[in-house]
């Protein structure tokens, strides 16, 4: 054997332990990835079989699907929700509901547990908590119902917003707002996804249900 055969057969040896050693660091990186207490996967599995980056990596935004909706500041039953107002006034709108949704094309999700919703009028600001879907009590906030924009389909049973799925969110304040009064919503999802706004205005006069746009 020459000696170049035996420098070629040596540079291919030490490739073939670099290359491995760099199989065993990707696999042990692969494995805390996925095992309870290491590092969190930042992807995310979805209804049929796809695999999407969460709202940390993608940055998906949400958006409103529809109108929004007021409605006076009284105890009621909508639905499976029941709502619990502290201080009832029928002159004043204190609850409000509108449907939320990822933009069309996004192919990440945002976990609505850590969405940070506030309520902000006449120079004050308070944040709403997120309650059960089964009774709102007065000041907060939930996930009232949800759909799936695809016919025949339903969304899931978990709290992520995904691709196709919509939110609806009922939530209420401490202090009603009374005709004319201006008043703003803003979700604020987690990680670096932009958050929603949603300024708006009670109408002249107070209203079972009031179309705020």
């Amino acid at each position: 054997m020459t000696r170049g055969s035996e420098c070629t057969e040596e540079a291919l040896t030490g490739l073939g332990i670099v290359i491995l050693i760099g199989v065993v660091i990707a696999g042990a990186a692969l494995v805390l990835m996925v095992l309870p207490g290491g590092i969190p996967n930042p992807l995310r599995s979805f209804p049929g079989g796809l695999v999407a980056e969460s709202t940390y990596i993608s940055g998906d935004h949400i958006r409103t699907t529809g109108n929004v909706y007021g409605f006076p500041m009284m105890s009621r039953i909508t639905g499976p929700l029941r709502i619990m107002t502290v201080r009832e006034d029928s002159k004043q709108l204190g609850v409000v509901r509108f449907t939320v949704s990822l933009f069309i094309g996004d192919t990440g999700a945002i976990d609505l547990d850590k969405v940070r919703v506030s309520w902000s009028q006449d120079h004050a600001s308070e944040t709403l908590r997120k309650t059960s879907p089964q009774v709102l009590v007065c000041p907060n906030w939930t996930i009232s119902n949800k759909y799936n924009m695809l016919p025949g389909r339903t969304a899931d049973s978990d709290e992520w917003l995904e691709p196709n799925e919509q939110f609806e969110i009922t939530l209420c304040p401490a202090t009603g707002v009374q005709p004319y009064g201006q008043f703003t919503v803003i979700l604020q999802p987690d990680g670096v996804a932009a958050p929603l706004t949603l300024p708006r205005m009670a109408p002249a006069r107070i209203q079972p249900v009031m179309n705020l746009g």
